[in-house]
């Protein structure tokens, strides 16, 4: 990058980005040989040392050059160390899976990858510019310029590394197309990739950090684009705060998501603003309606922020906490910092336009990555507080236990949730709740999953048997498929229901035609060894509701008849495969009869 004082190009030595980038690969393939499996602790060690060498090794190739090594190194040793911890609390509070599915691990991997991805984003800024602080205090043009320009130069690594290994392939190819598959050998194999892709990616960021020009020209571009855009975000945030007073709020509250959507609208808003304003130093030239404009979008969105509050509330107020929603009050938290602190910056009136919002920016950036840290560690653990809410309803009387949630301590809310059911299971055989909640114990340790644990819910609360119609005079037993059918499937309208034998075992299984829907297929349902009505499967593709109902015509006037199919499946030890024809059975049927 340029040196702000002396406005000379910084020049890297290329070493280290070689040397850190083979440390990166090294590390990786190392630990992915020789990966501990005999001890939790060891096995959740390593790889939370291998992310700190690899944050390592980054913060040093995003940060260091030959005339900035001052505070290039502890800084880089600091933030590596960091995320090693927070690796490493992440990798131990994993739950155990083999028994049984648990959606937190997704959850917590999801939030780790995203948050880690945050705060080393908007940790390096801060690292970038330690060398050009006046008095102690980081100057706003280094923060701002490093926070966009580092997109870009990651942005050249990417298309290096792609490229690359795009030529590698074609390598590949050439050769063995002629019967030569030395290369294939050498280049297709782990160790060859991970040696060699961080070594690519990490000239590729030396590549970006050494051709300002070219990142200051795309930074440009990009902010040029906020300019054009913003005028019309602010038209569109006007006009949808317009109409909230003839429409009323019950409509945001009804469609489900109205927090992420506000959320979503908000971060636009300070995107864009920050394009526009940029480091301060430049005046925004718009014409004067085009800032009141603006200013009017920036004063609403401390409206917007507190009605996802307000909803946000409304949800854990029914419901209770949930890591998800725990995750949504974060960030509600920081969307009303950043409202609050612009639409102050409009009331505040002074030169640069909009110009509080610099303090602003580098104070609310900190507390993105304290906020980060926090709820990645043990600190603030989402799932843990979530589980104590929970059993605080549930302790308190606030909810009834018929109406509990048992589903989510099991499948959602990991190791916690699973220690919360234990303690409800141990309680003292004379306890009045254990009586009341014993049955949905037992029910949820049955359950397979969280959704099979929630269907049987529905049906054993709201239960409404299915209209049904049975087709000819045969004398089958109906008795216990309506739990087999979906739950909303035969409500309204009767089901249509054809005994035919299928599989020739001297038994009927039964064919269900739902009228109803307007697209459906035809269900398959027979007995199992226990002699309880299953789900076996569909007959044929999706048909529209005309077509359902030429076909219970049919069944009604016609008798349907077994067909052996054309093709035997085909058995290999264990597994049997299946022929699946590439046209509809009932157009090769047609065309036979031709």
């Amino acid at each position: 990058m340029y040196d702000t004082t002396t406005d000379q190009p910084v020049r890297s030595n290329v070493t280290v980005f070689i040397l850190s980038g083979f440390i990166q690969g090294l590390a990786c393939r190392l630990a992915l040989e020789y990966w501990p499996r005999s001890n939790q602790f060891q096995t959740a060690l390593l790889p939370a040392a291998i992310i700190g060498i690899v944050i390592f090794c980054f913060i040093l190739q995003m940060s260091v050059s030959e005339q900035r090594r001052h505070g290039s190194l502890p800084a880089a040793l600091g933030i590596g160390g960091l995320f090693a911890l927070l690796a490493l609390w992440y990798i131990l509070q994993l739950p155990d899976t083999t028994t049984h599915p648990n959606s937190w691990k997704g959850v917590v991997t999801v939030s780790s990858i995203l948050g880690g991805t945050l705060l080393l984003y908007s940790m390096l800024p801060f690292v970038q510019s330690w060398p050009d602080r006046e008095h102690g205090r980081y100057r706003y043009t280094d923060l701002f310029r490093h926070s966009w320009d580092n997109f870009f130069v990651l942005l050249v690594a990417v298309l290096l590394t792609g490229a690359y290994w795009l030529l590698i392939v074609l390598w590949v190819m050439l050769f063995k197309m002629v019967g030569i598959t030395l290369f294939n050998d050498i280049f297709f194999n782990a160790t060859f990739a991970w040696l060699s892709l961080p070594v690519v990616f990490a000239l590729g960021i030396r590549i970006g950090l050494t051709h300002d020009r070219i990142i200051t020209a795309l930074r440009r571009i990009v902010l040029s684009l906020c300019g054009w855009l913003m005028p019309l975000l602010a038209l569109i945030t006007l006009l949808f705060g317009a109409s909230l007073p003839f429409t009323g709020l019950r409509p945001v509250w009804n469609t489900g998501y109205s927090t992420p959507i506000l959320l979503c609208l908000i971060g636009a808003n300070i995107v864009l603003l920050n394009g526009i304003f940029q480091d301060g130093g430049n005046q925004v030239r718009y014409p004067a309606p085009l800032l009141r404009l603006i200013e009017m979008a920036m004063l609403l969105m401390p409206v917007f922020a507190l009605l996802g509050a307000y909803s946000t509330w409304l949800r854990i107020n029914q419901y209770g906490l949930s890591p998800k929603r725990i995750y949504l009050v974060l960030l509600l938290g920081i969307a009303c910092s950043y409202s609050f602190a612009y639409a102050f910056a409009v009331f505040r009136r002074n030169k640069p336009w909009m110009g509080a919002i610099r303090p602003a920016n580098t104070a609310i950036a900190l507390l993105v990555c304290l906020c980060i840290i926090l709820v990645h560690s043990p600190l603030i653990n989402p799932v843990a507080i979530s589980t104590r809410y929970q059993l605080h309803r549930l302790f308190s009387g606030r909810i009834k236990p018929e109406k509990f949630d048992f589903g989510a301590l099991k499948f959602q809310f990991g190791i916690p949730g699973e220690k919360a059911l234990q303690k409800l299971a141990d309680l003292p055989a004379d306890t009045p709740l254990l009586k009341k909640i014993a049955g949905q114990l037992a029910a949820v340790n049955r359950a397979d999953n969280y959704y099979s644990w929630k269907e049987q819910q529905r049906k054993n609360q709201h239960f409404v048997p299915p209209k049904i119609t049975l087709l000819g005079d045969d004398n089958i037993s109906l008795q216990g498929l309506a739990g087999a059918i979906e739950q909303e499937q035969c409500q309204t309208q009767p089901c249509v229901l054809y005994p035919v034998d299928l599989d020739q075992d001297n038994q009927k299984e039964l064919i269900l035609v739902d009228t109803t829907n307007y697209l459906h297929q035809m269900v398959l349902f027979a007995r199992d060894d226990n002699g309880n009505w299953r789900k076996q499967g569909v007959l044929g593709g999706s048909t529209y509701s005309e077509k359902q109902k030429e076909l219970v015509e049919q069944l009604k006037t016609v008798k349907a008849r077994p067909v052996p199919a054309r093709y035997q499946s085909l058995q290999l030890g264990k597994t049997v495969y299946h022929f699946v024809p590439e046209r509809l059975t009932e157009t090769v049927t047609t065309n036979r009869k031709k």
